[in-house]
């Protein structure tokens, strides 16, 4: 009688993990493979692929990674492993070959650190987190060939593979002998009934995390707003890293405010550098999204080691640096990672005349925003860049553009004006560079319950780098050198950045939170603008520039009336008067069609 409700019991687990298996979406198959050639060396692109930055974000040690099967049941056979590429090709990651950097074959944006510290609990093992490529290389395919490019929106869905390693963790718990394979896959030859008992205690503690984690998730519910592929609340979800996991829970906040992944070529070289314009210096930058994606920092000892960091700060300022290349405004051009450019052999010519008509609308109607094309004599004016440093260092200065102008969803300018954390007891008491307009001035930033989280985070981030800083003896001119030659400015506007527009073709979905499918629906009024389309297919559609949008068994359905997903603003219509969003008269369609051709060439 016992084994019969025992067995009854394992049945109803099982029932309810097959419940809450994904649908995820099937990968088109291709017959070619080519990344675009942006002025990297195929070893470079290797490197940005797979170097660490220090971080946790896949939640588990490497070995378990590889260790674990799909959250899948099978009759015939074993389940296949998680980490196989083509169950993670259907996540959105681009496969890469293995090499001196990616000695596992893993993915695109994959980093396996060795010999990994956990500064807060001193734990040693093997890490694995995810890259800056995990989020900013892109791919497309049309007709059989498979477009690949780097510094572009990358169409990965982050949260549900992260959702479905925990699901996998809990298969591995509960379907029987799952867990058994999984510890002789772990320990090899240190498999023995001790060894097995302790693993199973590790994963226990992981897994009750987990189970916690969702906890504070499920409490935002009604609230949170889906990411979905292509999309993910980074501002959000730092600030729940770093003030809530690594500090007081009460600090986390729902997710409200998803933005596609912003394109990075160019960016080194922007007077404000972070995509919203909140952040001056890269490094600040850079660290703040290693700290983001699961780099822990000691912020409860009030030893020399409080705000010690997993963040690799070496590598990200060698990043930076093959970002940037060098000074672009002597040369007149830019010479770290390009921009792509439309492959005329794969996606077709440009028409010419076409192109011609697009050039004069864009001198008439996008110029005051977006600036001149970078492929222009008139982009290099010097009244586009700012003052030169001393180092003769200049950089682009980019309009930033209000919300009651631009008439763009607000929840992600939300997120740097209104959000607010606990920091009473984290010990701050340091000076940063706040911003507002052309004015800029040096403030202290102390512990407060109801404290401003860009500034708090801001702190947070400069003091793990000065600790860094301080360790490893960097001196006084390198510190400047792998700053960006920028103070640690910041400022919280209502307000979106302008940035030029070269290589806008190959960064679908638009606006900042992908609510806009393609270019020809971005030149298009609101009225006219699909409300509802599907994320997730990587078909490429080069008449009217973006992804496919129809519904794909697995895609998310991006549903444009919800707050965070608004699709409104950067219209271009005709109307009496002033209107909020409208920048600029109605287009015909052939019109459209037209500057589409042009900003193709960009």
């Amino acid at each position: 009688m016992l084994d019969k409700v025992k067995w009854i019991a394992v049945c109803a687990v099982l029932m309810g993990l097959i419940a809450c298996a994904p649908t995820l979406p099937v990968v088109k198959q291709v017959d070619r493979e080519m990344w675009l050639e942006q002025n990297w060396s195929d070893d470079s692109r290797q490197w940005f692929h797979h170097v660490s930055q220090g971080t946790t974000t896949l939640v588990v040690p490497f070995e378990w990674f590889v260790a674990l099967e799909q959250p899948t049941l099978s009759l015939l056979g074993n389940p296949p492993f998680f980490s196989d590429t083509a169950y993670l090709q259907r996540f959105g990651f681009i496969p890469s070959k293995k090499s001196t950097y990616n000695r596992a074959g893993l993915p695109v944006g994959f980093a396996v650190d060795t010999d990994f510290v956990n500064p807060v609990t001193n734990e040693k093992y093997n890490a694995l987190g995810l890259t800056c490529s995990a989020c900013h290389s892109g791919q497309m395919t049309y007709q059989g060939t498979a477009i690949r490019y780097d510094g572009a929106p990358a169409v990965t869905n982050l949260t549900t593979m992260v959702e479905t390693i925990g699901l996998a963790l809990v298969y591995t718990k509960y379907v029987p002998f799952r867990f058994d394979r999984f510890a002789k896959r772990v320990l090899a030859d240190n498999y023995n009934k001790q060894t097995k008992a302790a693993l199973k205690k590790k994963f226990g503690a992981v897994l009750k995390a987990l189970e916690e984690l969702k906890k504070q998730g499920d409490k935002f519910k009604k609230v949170n707003v889906e990411e979905g592929f292509t999309r993910v609340d980074a501002l959000n979800r730092i600030g729940n890293q770093v003030f809530a996991e690594m500090y007081k829970k009460e600090n986390y906040a729902a997710i409200t405010a998803p933005v596609n992944y912003p394109h990075i070529w160019t960016s080194s070289w922007f007077d404000w550098v972070q995509y919203d314009a909140s952040i001056m210096q890269p490094m600040v930058r850079n660290a703040g999204e290693a700290l983001g994606v699961a780099a822990p920092v000691n912020l409860h000892s009030d030893t020399n080691d409080k705000y010690a960091s997993t963040a690799r700060i070496r590598n990200l300022d060698k990043i930076e640096k093959l970002l940037a290349g060098s000074i672009p405004y002597v040369n007149k051009s830019f010479d770290g990672l390009r921009a792509p450019q439309w492959p005329v052999d794969v996606l077709g010519k440009i028409d010419e005349q076409k192109k011609q008509q697009g050039e004069s609308l864009y001198q008439d109607l996008c110029v005051g925003c977006h600036l001149p094309a970078t492929n222009s004599e008139e982009f290099w004016n010097a009244k586009y860049w700012t003052a030169p440093l001393e180092n003769g260092m200049r950089y682009l200065r980019l309009p930033n553009i209000p919300i009651e102008k631009i008439g763009t969803d607000p929840a992600q300018a939300k997120v740097i004006t209104d959000r607010k954390v606990n920091t009473e007891g984290l010990g701050l008491n340091t000076e940063v560079c706040v911003c507002e307009g052309e004015s800029c001035s040096m403030i202290s930033v102390k512990d407060n319950k109801n404290a401003s989280f860009a500034l708090s985070l801001g702190v947070v981030v400069q003091n793990t780098i000065t600790h860094w800083y301080n360790k490893n003896n960097i001196s006084e001119l390198e510190r400047q050198r792998m700053n960006g030659y920028r103070p640690n400015c910041l400022q919280a506007e209502l307000s979106y950045k302008a940035r030029p527009l070269n290589g806008i073709w190959a960064t679908a979905p638009y606006l900042h939170n992908g609510s806009v499918p393609n270019l020809y629906a971005l030149l298009s009024p609101q009225t006219e603008r699909p409300a509802k389309f599907y994320l997730g297919n990587t078909e490429f559609d080069p008449t009217k520039v973006g992804y496919k949008i129809e519904k794909i068994s697995g895609g998310f359905e991006m549903d444009t009336s919800i707050a965070g997903n608004l699709n409104t603003g950067h219209e271009f219509m005709n109307v009496g008067g002033k209107r909020q969003g409208v920048i600029g008269r109605q287009l015909n369609h052939n019109e459209r069609m037209a500057l589409i051709e042009y900003l193709k060439s960009l």
